[in-house]
């Protein structure tokens, strides 16, 4: 990263592409100095403010459309919705496999160069097609399995797989071009497109619920919101980007080397990130598998945390020069996503059968199920932060030392826990989690020290 623009603060300058940035485009104006105490909370709080607004009336509208498909679909149709989802996520996510990191540590240094920017993009979208032409087959089998055991027939089977065909194909795209939006601090544009996405499946979700509702078209909802974002990336791109550029072989090297080193890291995560699900699937039946997709929708608020940090915090850390502000920034953005979490978690403590209320009569037995769900979420929450600000610097914690430790501790849970229920499958993934946020933050402080040690 040798963006000399760059200040050493955690905050995004304004995007310096070939045009000049619309005015309130920025996500920070750049500051004249070093403001003094209390100056960065002062202009981080209305910025902040202002994406968090919208962020909640998107995730407002996702959780509408959400507790719509939960009240209106069977318990076992819920089931194949949540095996659905579980499984477009691990085809992008493995078809990732640290691409999006890598690009966020490289274009850290290049996000205010039009055709360097371009360069990256290609490059990248390349790169992803490559992993999830050998992803695909193996995960996509895997849902076969899956919706077979929880009792789809071979109709629902063929339509559901082909609807998850082309969501992924559709977000395999789209999720290169939002990296390019993020480094170039492109807020409105951000939020304009997650707004617009939210209200497409919430329109297709309510109209159907309406006239004719089942899982393929609470699936088809999904795809309908990736490709109405589809769309609006590639406008975006065509003024922003070159589209013309080719692929720069030095940054392609530097991108493999990054997924050479995080590929462990991105199968374990593949596989942790839904271990519920996963877990619930094979030892218990439909019905669990649709009470653990009902409390997952507990976690929408962690969304929220999760969307300020990866839109606007991630990519802004990638550009901090200065080890002592690297440092400072780093602790400042753990902690305080800790006691935001901390306060969520309270109030589903102290008011489980008013926060179960909302997932409707099926689901309200599930009070103490919820207050794990609710601390499942909150350290799983804390494990996607330290993972997304350790790569957007390309820190790899190495996987031979990490995974086989904490697979250990998986293995042992099994023997102890029953995994044929969601108290079992919820204590695992609590159980697992810790560790796994104490060793990533350890080791960002760890390259941290160093850092400030050669600077």
């Amino acid at each position: 990263m040798n963006d000399s623009q760059a200040g050493p603060e955690l905050i995004a300058t304004a995007p310096c592409g070939t045009r000049e940035a619309e005015p309130g485009s920025e996500l920070f104006p750049p500051p004249a100095a070093e403001p003094p105490a209390g100056g960065m909370l002062r202009r981080w709080t209305p910025i902040l403010l202002k994406f968090a607004s919208v962020q909640l009336v998107v995730q407002a509208i996702g959780f509408g459309t959400g507790i719509l498909i939960l009240r209106n679909l069977p318990k076992r149709e819920y089931a194949l919705y949540t095996l659905c989802n579980t499984i477009l996520a691990a085809v992008l996510v493995l078809s990732d496999g640290g691409i999006s990191s890598a690009m966020t540590a490289i274009g850290g240094g290049v996000w205010h160069d039009r055709g360097r920017l371009s360069q990256l993009m290609r490059t990248a979208l390349r790169l992803r097609r490559l992993m999830a032409s050998v992803a695909l087959p193996v995960v996509i089998t895997a849902l076969v399995w899956l919706l077979r055991r929880n009792g789809a027939g071979p109709d629902k089977i063929a339509v559901l797989v082909t609807i998850v065909l082309v969501g992924c194909g559709l977000e395999l795209v789209t999720r290169i071009y939002a990296v390019a939006l993020r480094l170039k601090s492109e807020v409105r544009e951000i939020q304009k497109q997650g707004l617009v996405s939210a209200m497409v499946k919430f329109a297709v979700v309510a109209t159907a619920v309406s006239v004719r509702f089942n899982v393929e078209i609470a699936t088809l909802s999904v795809v309908a919101g990736f490709a109405v974002q589809y769309w609006m990336l590639q406008k975006w791109g065509h003024t922003h980007l070159d589209a013309h550029a080719e692929p720069d072989p030095e940054m392609r090297r530097e991108i493999i080397s990054v997924v050479r080193r995080q590929s462990p890291h991105t199968v374990y995560y593949c596989l942790q990130a839904q271990i519920m699900v996963w877990l619930i699937s094979i030892f218990g039946n439909a019905d669990r598998v649709a009470e653990v997709g009902a409390l997952s929708r507990l976690a929408v608020v962690f969304s929220i945390l999760s969307a300020l940090m990866s839109e606007l915090l991630f990519p802004a850390f990638a550009r901090i020069q200065s080890p002592p502000m690297v440092r400072k920034r780093y602790l400042q953005i753990i902690f305080a996503f800790a006691a935001m979490s901390a306060s969520i978690l309270c109030l589903v403590a102290l008011f489980p059968t008013q926060v179960l209320a909302v997932l409707g009569k099926q689901y309200s037995h599930l009070q103490r199920e919820g207050i794990l769900m609710a601390a499942s979420s909150v350290l799983g929450a804390l494990a996607g932060l330290t993972w997304g600000l350790n790569t957007s610097r390309a820190w790899i914690v190495p996987p031979m030392k990490f995974i086989p430790v904490i697979i250990v501790i998986q293995v042992v849970l099994v023997y102890f826990l029953d995994l044929s229920t969601v108290r079992g499958v919820l204590v695992l993934s609590i159980l697992t989690a810790i560790p796994s946020v104490a060793w990533a933050m350890g080791y960002a402080l760890l390259r941290i020290h160093k850092l400030q040690a050669f600077a």
